[in-house]
């Protein structure tokens, strides 16, 4: 049943893509953030094996404007960085380098709507898997997609 549901929401997250005639960086965040948020949301990890090349490549993808990308991924994983150090309870150190990595992606001035977006999402998947303590992983992979997909 994973592997359907995985394979569905793949093939329309490239769908919607090409159809938007979306960024090379959105066909990498519909691959690896699907195979990232399903493994965040069963064993409540991010494996570094994963996180540490997208975020490597989303940068690369960005060399038109490096110094912004750079920016983005300090400035957004510096502020998760935050939260971690204040709460350590409410994130955990994968999401922090997700977020250091999804950072470069973004546009500098998207940067606290991704942050909200990311939230939000997170808050609905408590509310629909009815548990307090939930990956933030796939809020922030589903977020930073939309805003360079949409």
């Amino acid at each position: 049943m994973t592997t359907v549901l995985l394979s569905s929401v793949l093939g329309s997250s490239w769908a919607v893509a090409a159809v938007l005639d979306a960024p090379p960086s959105s066909y990498l965040l519909a691959w690896f953030g699907i195979v990232l948020a399903m493994i965040d949301l069963r064993h409540h990890r991010l494996p570094d094996a994963l996180t540490l090349p997208l975020g490597a490549a989303l940068l690369l993808l960005q060399f038109h404007g490096l110094g912004a990308a750079v920016l983005s991924a300090l400035v957004f994983g510096g502020a998760h960085l935050a939260v971690r150090w204040w709460r350590p309870a409410f994130m955990g150190g994968g999401d922090v380098k997700l977020a250091f990595g999804l950072g470069a992606a973004l546009p500098p001035q998207s940067l606290l709507f991704a942050a909200i977006t990311s939230s939000a999402v997170t808050i609905l998947v408590a509310a629909f898997r009815r548990r307090r303590a939930v990956p933030h992983g796939p809020g922030l992979l589903a977020a930073t997609w939309a805003l360079t997909t949409l």
